[in-house]
């Protein structure tokens, strides 16, 4: 049995109350984007540059998925289309729809023998919301606060919100805590993003960047911070990618096999399997398929997709307020 205390954090004092904002842990921001429950969200930004020809003696229409915004750079710049979203509803304007549409599909011509660039993009005003894990002691998603809201009292910014309380009395502690991680990478291979049904259009090479955005929505009074780690957000499979800003504090391996085990003073399980070892890349990192074999922290812990191999970026993240990761990708035939 366990019961909810409304805590309040500062003491209201009867006064002229103007207004209230209340964020609930987890849940959504006011425009409907998800966090969790130790209030981050994750969002995903791409802007990728496509090299793609028609090798065939006829104009060929490409279709784009309009999750993308798009933006053929030839002639006069005019074929395009850019999104944003409010609330939980994308609204996305199209321009030269006697260019960028066919059949009702949005997308773009490309002429005979021509190869052109294009330009795909998943901007921050339409961003990719990537789910969070939520955060779990070893009392579970409980003993901690569950809501924070915010009051404008005599034109000050005041504070409250709810502790979720147990009544059990035997543990006097949920343990200490740890950087769990917090997401899982998505793995986007050439195929699925290009699954091209024509032999005449070819892609060529892309390149871009990724940003994953990582935010403590409730933190407006600056006073609650947040201790996680958090993955790469977004492996191409068969690209490079390099570059990453600020640099990544660990790979997976080394989070799981070394890193978690150190941190909270334990001595990880004996390994019965020679590891390894990969070739080294200067300044870039290689996926692998060698899978961790009986390896556990004692504590829930966010599986990722066996494509991802073992040697992806981590990073461990002190965070009150947002920041960015941004990495370069890079891939030619």
């Amino acid at each position: 049995m366990k019961r909810l205390v409304a805590t309040l954090f500062i003491l209201l004092l009867a006064s002229s109350l103007v207004s209230g904002e209340t964020y609930e842990l987890p849940g959504v921001t006011p425009d409907q984007k998800p966090y969790n429950n130790i209030g981050i969200l994750g969002e995903v930004m791409i802007d990728l540059n496509v090299t793609i020809v028609n090798t065939a003696p006829f104009p060929k229409f490409v279709i784009v998925n309009p999750r993308y915004d798009f933006h053929v750079f030839r002639l006069s710049n005019d074929e395009y289309m850019v999104s944003y979203r409010v609330g939980d509803t994308s609204y996305h304007y199209p321009s030269r729809l006697d260019r960028t549409s066919l059949n009702y599909y949005l997308g773009f011509w490309v002429m005979p023998y021509e190869t052109v660039v294009v330009n795909f993009r998943i901007p921050y005003n339409n961003s990719y919301l990537l789910q969070t894990s939520d955060y779990q002691s070893i009392c579970g998603d409980t003993n901690k606060i569950t809501n924070v809201t915010y009051y404008v009292i005599n034109g000050s910014l005041a504070h409250g919100g709810k502790i979720d309380v147990s009544d059990d009395i035997s543990m006097l502690s949920c343990g200490v805590m740890y950087p769990q991680l917090v997401n899982t990478p998505k793995i986007i291979s050439l195929r699925s993003m290009f699954p091209m049904n024509d032999g005449h259009v070819k892609v060529l090479k892309y390149e871009g960047t990724v940003t994953f955005r990582l935010t403590n929505v409730p933190n407006r009074a600056g006073i609650f911070n947040t201790f996680f780690a958090a993955s790469v957000p977004v492996i191409f499979k068969e690209a490079k990618m390099y570059n990453f800003t600020p640099n990544y504090t660990m790979t997976y391996r080394e989070y799981m096999e070394e890193f978690v085990w150190k941190y909270k003073g334990l001595e990880p399980p004996k390994r019965t399997e020679p590891e390894q070892q990969l070739p080294s890349v200067s300044g870039m990192f290689q996926l692998s398929n060698t899978l961790l074999t009986g390896v556990t922290v004692g504590a829930p812990v966010v599986e990722p997709p066996k494509e991802a191999g073992l040697y992806f970026p981590v990073w461990i993240i002190f965070l009150g307020g947002s920041m960015d990761i941004k990495y370069h990708v890079e891939w030619s035939a």
